[in-house]
């Protein structure tokens, strides 16, 4: 009995990028998902763990686990992103967030749709959360309808890296919804390119925390929906505040 063939990583077919600011609670689960999606694909995967000046042991577990790490200090998720992609190899590019874990099947799923040749890239519908609750449910309810109304996903986002540079990547004047924002451009881009679609991928999963919401409260948008509005008109601050305050 021989072993298996080592998968050859110097030609990556994925870049998986992956913002990371304090994550050594999250990070390993992930790690170790996107691991499990690479033995299904059977492909060349590189993961990228963009270091945003973390203060615990995100960098010791993500180069333990074998990914590459870069920096960058800039407290703006777009930026970060950026980042990771400049730093990629791999022919797509795959962004998702350090405390969400991909199904086994989900990179043989983004292949699958890219090999068509009809989509620009996608996104996730068929999300998870680690816990539910009433007032997560109905904060979700509300998000839902919005995602389908702009036919765009959620929590990760993927696209061929030559789409990815001639759209210009993330935008870094946005401190929020700038995941709504690239999605919308990648969306309008594949309609002027070759009249190609927004992919929202439904035969694989995305479970991702509930830890903001623990952080926050399950009700948090419906107590407090001046503090959302502003966050969501870009108020650096209020966006701050959500994404970078301490752990707990």
């Amino acid at each position: 009995m021989t072993d298996e063939p080592a998968i050859d990583t110097t030609h990556p077919l994925f870049s998986v990028i992956i913002p990371a600011y304090d994550e050594e609670n999250y990070l390993p689960k992930g790690l170790a998902a996107i691991a499990r999606a690479q033995e299904q694909l059977g492909e060349p995967v590189e993961t990228i763990v963009v270091d945003n000046g973390s203060h615990d042991r995100t960098v010791t577990i993500a180069e333990a686990s074998g990914a590459r790490v870069v920096h960058e200090e800039r407290k703006c998720l777009s930026a970060v992103r950026n980042t990771g992609a400049r730093a990629a190899t791999g022919t797509y590019l795959v962004f998702v967030d350090a405390d969400s874990w991909m199904s086994d099947n989900l990179l043989v799923e983004l292949k699958r749709a890219m090999d068509t040749g009809k989509y620009i890239g996608g996104g996730m519908v068929n999300v998870k959360f680690d816990r539910n609750s009433l007032g997560i449910f109905l904060s979700m309810l509300m998000a839902f309808p919005v995602v389908l109304y702009l036919r765009t996903g959620m929590c990760l986002f993927f696209t061929h890296r030559d789409t990815f540079e001639a759209m210009g990547g993330w935008n870094e004047e946005l401190y929020a919804l700038e995941d709504v924002d690239f999605a919308q451009r990648l969306l309008k881009f594949g309609r002027e390119h070759g009249r190609k679609r927004f992919k929202n991928v439904w035969r694989a999963r995305l479970h991702t925390s509930a830890r903001k919401f623990d952080e926050f409260g399950d009700w948090f948008i419906f107590r407090n929906p001046v503090t959302v509005w502003r966050a969501f008109l870009n108020d650096r601050e209020i966006a701050h505040d959500i994404w970078y305050r301490k752990r707990r």
